[in-house]
């Protein structure tokens, strides 16, 4: 035989209680009720603070300790906490606020490409800031100024200090030597340097650097190279310009990152003050709604919370425009569309697109995807762009570096022309072999095709063909680079988009895709080990197949078996209007599937063909069945975000609930006539009477506006039975406890020999810990209290009662009758 109670199964020894309603519930000794707060989240940390600069920050270059520091390599955590491994592609730096260009590879002693700001090794935590290098000033790294006499040129120059201050260099002719007839002498004019943060540099001897025009190479530690002579003579004065720039930190900057350790996801933690909470998931911001929801939480007093960062519930999307402006042709070059370096999207998931016409309106179009990166199509992109239909795909070419809309081919020789833009600078990078110019929308044709690049001067790139250019303006440009890939979308002739449409697309990385969590179920199996009263999630995206989850677990996690009675602390959806959650309308406010945002008002524009994403919002529909759920409305609040104020989901008041009820210990005390605080309810939310009535008689708990935050109308559970000890929160709580404690009161009888006395000892404890609830005047009567033998199963004993609860006080009837006597 085994255990004789519903859902034993095969339970190993222990108490079990179960509440069940018998139109009279349960009540339960008073004690602080904790909330879960579930919602995203990322850390934020300071790194260095008012650095000190001259490379006295951060760590050495092996990570081995704070000596040998050079003020480029950091560590997150800063060396204090381990936090690594880290989320890939979701670390942010910044630097004095700006952020910087990072990317995600090894730090090692190679230097990496300098369009990166940073490096960070996600699976150390280990930050590299970009070593100081020269700045390109259109195809080379120094600049003769333009009142310069003298025309020779700088000569084998490089960067000796990889750690270097972003700085400005002058290096000025102080000095030549004349003959006798007065005229400069070639190879004798002396040149000083001097930089904007370093100044003049002096030698071993205190004496100033000196450069002279004979094509000697010198060096000041920072700077080296030559000066040489040209047709011309210098002359004092005569000027060149070198810039560096540095990742190295200076006197005052300051560091900081935004990152989602992985061990912090899934991980519940009690807090018991705000600053603790910020300190691991993040300061409070729309996007960090686990932060968010705690600062409601202690707003309403609350002792404490659990938090739990969450992963997204869908890997997430990234938002790219591919055409500002189309030309409406059914070219190849039209129906390409690069993204940027570095993304790549994810094989598996599919890109949704969205097509804005001349007039501003954006609708989605859903072609069909065809397998990426297939090599076949990569050879030959026009076999798919003609030869399928309504289809897009993806493919990996040579990568584009720069793009412009706006090149201007001026014709130098016969076989070469200058190309010119005024968004686009080209430099030395360009003059690499691997680079090469794609020209794809001339009106000559002789000025379509790919062409190498000859030189690169002043910001302008000179190109070579055979057959010549013709001079022309308003091109379509691409740099090329063979040496790396990037990622092309392609689509068919028949998605070509019409004159003056743009198009943009949403995009799963490949490293964003597996960094998901569908339903949240991973973070409440996470939150099964913890013991609370409240689920409150704060989802951002599938919010309702969230909810339901939720429902899910508060059930299941409230069995007999489990014995971790809770209750899930919902809300609107913002643009949910009362004749939505009441079931008379269906509405569309989030995304449900492939559709993406593009909502509509009812079903005759979904007919007229704008689609949206309707479902039922009726509570009653979806939690009309449960008594642990709690449904707030209205559908938006205004919160404190930062220095600003923001309009934000109505279900965000759960967290405010919750918070509210934990800083009562007053078990049997309703929420009903209660105020909530931390938000405020716009006045457009304030409803008439009947519609009032319409919302709360299905189960919702509604506030109204009131001076700084809102009353709550009836605290009541979405139940729709109807009866009181379902209805109420406070007595659903009651009777929670009340299990609770009797588990409690009797685990020490468990694994005992049963003795002549058994069954009045377990009777005397029964009876004490009524009369121990009758005294908290959380229940106002028991009856019936029967100790007995299970009837099947000789080694269970069977506790028997029944209990009044204490109702809260819903209505006062005042009758006056008035007249004569």
């Amino acid at each position: 035989m085994a255990a004789q109670f519903p859902g034993a199964g095969n339970a190993v020894p222990d108490v079990y209680a179960e509440s069940i309603t018998l139109e009279n519930g349960v009540s339960v000794p008073a004690g602080v009720r904790l909330p879960l707060i579930m919602g995203e989240g990322a850390r934020e940390e300071r790194l260095v603070s008012n650095a000190n600069g001259d490379g006295n920050d951060g760590f050495a270059p092996d990570y081995s300790g704070t000596t040998g520091s050079d003020g480029r390599h950091f560590l997150l955590g800063s060396g204090q906490v381990v936090v690594a491994p880290v989320v890939e592609n979701r670390t942010r730096l910044f630097k004095n606020g700006i952020e910087l260009q990072v990317v995600e590879d090894v730090v090692d002693e190679t230097s990496f490409e300098s369009v990166w700001d940073a490096r960070v090794d996600p699976d150390t935590g280990q930050i590299e800031l970009q070593a100081a290098s020269l700045v390109d000033q259109g195809g080379e790294y120094y600049r003769a100024s333009d009142t310069n006499t003298g025309n020779g040129t700088i000569t084998n120059l490089s960067l000796i200090d990889e750690n270097a201050p972003p700085e400005t260099w002058t290096i000025r002719c102080s000095s030549i030597r004349r003959d006798g007839y007065g005229n400069p002498v070639d190879g004798y004019a002396q040149f000083i340097a001097r930089g904007s943060v370093s100044g003049v540099l002096l030698d071993g001897y205190g004496n100033q650097i000196t450069w002279q025009s004979n094509g000697t190479i010198t060096d000041n530690t920072v700077l080296r190279f030559a000066i040489v002579e040209g047709t011309v003579a210098f002359r004092e004065g005569d000027t060149f310009i070198i810039q560096t720039q540095g990742g190295a930190l200076v006197q005052g900057d300051d560091l900081d990152a935004i990152y989602i350790s992985q061990a912090d996801i899934n991980d519940p933690e009690l807090f018991t003050e705000m600053n603790a909470l910020a300190a691991k998931h993040g300061a409070v911001s729309l996007d960090n709604r686990v932060s968010l929801g705690g600062q409601l939480a202690f707003a309403n007093g609350t002792p404490g919370v659990f938090a739990l960062q969450a992963a997204p519930s869908i890997p997430r999307r990234v938002s790219y425009s591919l055409v500002d402006s189309a030309n409406g042709e059914t070219d190849i070059e039209e129906l390409t569309f690069a993204l940027p370096l570095n993304v790549t999207p994810d094989a598996n998931s599919k890109i949704n697109f969205f097509v804005t016409n001349p007039s501003g309106v954006e609708e989605q179009i859903t072609p069909n995807k065809v397998a990426f990166y297939d090599p076949t199509i990569t050879s030959n992109p026009s076999s798919f762009i003609y030869g399928e239909t309504y289809s897009y795909t993806v493919i990996l070419d040579e990568s584009v570096q720069k793009s412009g809309e706006d090149g201007v081919l001026t014709v130098t020789s016969p076989t070469t022309a200058r190309l010119s833009s005024a968004t686009v600078e080209f430099g030395i990078d360009d003059r690499r072999a691997t680079r090469s110019v794609e020209i794809v929308n001339a009106t000559n044709a002789a000025n379509n095709g790919t062409f190498s690049i000859v030189t690169v001067q002043n910001g302008d790139l000179t190109i070579f063909s055979a057959a010549g250019f013709v001079t022309e303006s308003s091109l379509q440009f691409q740099v090329l680079d063979s040496a790396t890939s990037s990622a092309r979308i392609l689509f068919t002739e028949d998605l070509a988009l019409g004159v003056g449409d743009s198009l943009r697309a949403t995009v799963v990385d490949e490293r964003d895709a597996d960094f998901f969590d569908a339903g949240w179920l991973s973070a409440y199996e996470a939150a099964e080990k913890i013991e609370v009263d409240m689920v409150v999630p704060l989802p951002s995206q599938t919010i309702s197949v969230i909810f339901q989850n939720g429902k899910i677990h508060v059930e299941t996690m409230s069995t007999i078996k489990n014995k971790k009675e809770r209750m899930l602390f919902i809300g609107a959806i913002a643009g949910l209007t009362p004749s939505n959650v009441t079931g008379q309308t269906d509405a569309a406010v989030e995304d449900l599937g492939i559709l993406e945002g593009i909502q509509g008002d009812d079903v005759t524009e979904i007919l007229a063909g704008n689609t949206e994403d309707l479902a039922n919002y009726s509570v009653q529909n979806a939690y009309g069945d449960s008594f642990r759920v709690v449904y707030f409305y209205p559908d938006q609040i205004v919160v404190q975000v930062g220095s600003s104020n923001e309009l934000i989901d109505g279900f965000f008041i759960a967290a405010a609930g919750a918070g509210y009820l934990a800083g009562r210990p007053n078990i049997n005390e309703p929420l009903t006539n209660k105020r909530l605080s931390g938000f405020t309810i716009l006045r457009d939310k304030l409803y008439p009477p009947l519609v009032v009535e319409q919302v709360v008689s299905n189960g919702i708990t509604m506030l109204e506006p009131v001076t700084g935050g809102g009353r709550v109308i009836w605290g009541k559970t979405t139940v729709n039975s109807n009866i009181a000890v379902e209805e109420e929160i406070s007595i659903i709580f009651i009777r929670d406890r009340l299990a609770k404690s009797m588990r409690v009161a009797f685990r020490s009888y468990i694994g005992k020999a049963e003795s002549p006395t058994f069954q009045s000892t377990l009777f005397a404890a029964a009876t004490a810990m009524m009369q121990s609830f009758l005294g908290q005047r959380l229940i106002t009567q028991f009856r019936n209290l029967i100790v007995e033998r299970d009837a099947v199963e000789p080694r269970q004993w069977n506790v028997l009662v029944e209990v009044q609860p204490v109702f809260p006080v819903n209505w006062v009837y005042i009758r006056i009758d008035v007249g004569r006597f």
